[in-house]
């Protein structure tokens, strides 16, 4: 497949997070003219530029010069660092956000600032620098939101898809379910209670939640960039669906043969903004819903009814209902982990 990125100046916003650091690591075998990794996170980014550049005998400049990389130290809830930022800048990977629900749910007035006014930022200055393409990282979390992340990252994606006014700047939106493995999340969180001799604590014995893995991510954003022509929702099918209790027992008899690990599951009661079962959009709230590969396409403005020709891609067809989904069984999730090396 031709290297669309070949190139191409990008800008990774959330450049430390778990997506922005996979997407700016892999953004290397690209060829890029040059990757900006923009984030408010200093140690982060050092982190981030030591992880990446295996020579130590040279200056932390020529490490970037060397690698085509920049450690942009910033916030997009300023909008000068913004512009900044996209200055000469044909892709935005916008990945930066709040993403944890009990903390947005404490700090509303952060989360709104952060996700819905730094994200408007980035979107004017993007317009104002002529970028060519603009791909929103979002979350199943905003399908009839009930969370103050959720709901902020709704009304992000929503300026995103309005923003399709110029023909300059293209805006889209990726939705995903989990990543697993990631910085802060329950996989991580398992482990270290089980090797600390603690008891594993769940919210509730029903809670189901999507996983995928980050290299399945990123290789979907770059799906995406590539075809999308603005107002897309693009939405990664055939996730699989883990009860989180599946999960916590597929853990838990994994290391009480190898560890003699003896401790229960706990169940801490469901928290504030969070609900049982996620989705990655609802059939009835779309009414042009394509598919290609496994990348699932919404996009409500489109007008052709040549969709093939539209995308130039022959594999694209209407997407059928539901024909995505299912809930992985212990078997499934205990292979899905020691494949992609979790356990």
């Amino acid at each position: 497949m031709k290297n669309f990125f070949f190139n191409k100046s990008v800008l990774v916003t959330g450049g430390t997070g778990s997506i922005g650091s996979a997407l700016v690591k892999n953004l290397r075998k690209k060829n890029c003219k040059v990757v900006r990794a923009l984030s408010n996170d200093e140690n982060g980014l050092y982190e981030l530029s030591e992880s990446i550049n295996e020579k130590k005998d040279i200056s932390f400049q020529q490490k970037m010069k060397k690698n085509k990389i920049r450690f942009i130290l910033g916030d997009i809830r300023d909008y000068k660092r913004c512009l900044e930022a996209t200055r000469d800048i044909d892709i935005v990977i916008h990945a930066a956000a709040l993403k944890h629900v009990p903390i947005c749910e404490f700090n509303p007035k952060e989360a709104t600032n952060t996700n819905v006014k730094g994200t408007d930022n980035l979107i004017k200055a993007s317009n104002k620098n002529k970028v060519k393409k603009f791909l929103f990282i979002s979350t199943d979390k905003v399908v009839n939101p009930i969370s103050i992340m959720g709901k902020s990252k709704l009304l992000a994606e929503n300026l995103v898809l309005k923003s399709n006014k110029s023909k300059k700047t293209k805006f889209s939106c990726i939705r995903f379910g989990n990543i697993i493995g990631s910085r802060g999340s329950v996989l991580p969180k398992f482990k270290k209670q089980i090797l600390n001799n603690k008891e594993i604590s769940l919210t509730d014995p029903n809670m189901q939640r999507y996983f995928l893995t980050i290299d399945k991510a990123v290789q979907n954003i770059y799906k995406s960039v590539e075809i999308m022509k603005g107002n897309e929702i693009f939405v990664i099918g055939n996730l699989p669906k883990f009860k989180i209790i599946d999960l916590a027992n597929v853990l838990l008899n994994y290391y009480k043969k190898r560890i003699n690990y003896k401790k229960k599951i706990i169940f801490t009661g469901i928290r504030s903004g969070e609900r049982l079962n996620e989705e990655l959009f609802l059939n009835q709230d779309h009414k042009k819903i394509f598919k290609f590969k496994n990348l699932i396409i919404i996009n409500d403005k489109i007008k052709t009814k040549n969709i093939k020709k539209f995308y130039n891609i022959k594999e694209i067809k209407i997407y059928k209902a539901n024909s995505n989904l299912f809930v992985a069984s212990k078997k499934y999730i205990f292979n899905y982990l020691y494949k992609n090396n979790l356990i």
